[in-house]
């Protein structure tokens, strides 16, 4: 192995699908908030609690995965 790291790797290399949970998590955030702006059929209003649901959920995650492993290494 020639020591990188990918984008959804862990720093010793093990596939993370937290990582990748939260990058769909937050891209899916933006699609819709743009889909708001862009798209006549569909009101900031509309897509306002979604967004803050997926951008919640993409920060809730992680923050929770560091807490168990913090908890766990102990």
């Amino acid at each position: 192995m020639n020591g990188q790291v990918g984008f959804f790797e862990e720093s010793d290399g093990v596939k993370s699908i937290t990582r990748l949970k939260t990058f769909m998590a937050a891209i899916a955030a933006i699609l819709i908030a743009l889909c708001s702006v862009f798209v006549d059929g569909i009101t900031i209003g509309d897509a306002l609690p979604m967004v803050v649901t997926l951008l919640a959920y993409s920060a809730g995650t992680k923050v929770f995965q560091k807490f168990a492993e913090v908890k766990t290494d102990k």
